[in-house]
């Protein structure tokens, strides 16, 4: 197996493993040290699993919020 990413949160590689794994990918989740966890994959599904954690970032990205420009617009709309 070779490494496909590694984290400092247990969660996090927790959350992509279960994501992998419904996708059929062999997965394996392996911690060193107190804050290392990484995740393997067989070689075969590397190009698989990339696209998979590349569609999960993405999905993150759509809830970044600027909290230094509130739409104030936006805002007012709600107000009675």
């Amino acid at each position: 197996m070779i490494l496909l990413a590694s984290f400092t949160n247990e969660l996090e590689a927790q959350l992509l493993e279960s994501q992998l794994q419904e996708a059929g990918v062999d997965v394996k989740t392996t911690q060193e040290g107190n804050d290392a966890f990484k995740v393997m994959v067989f070689e075969d599904d590397l190009e698989l699993a990339k696209e998979i954690m590349e569609a999960r970032s993405l999905e993150d990205d759509d809830f970044l919020v600027d909290l230094d420009e509130p739409n104030l617009d936006e805002l007012s709309d709600d107000l009675p």
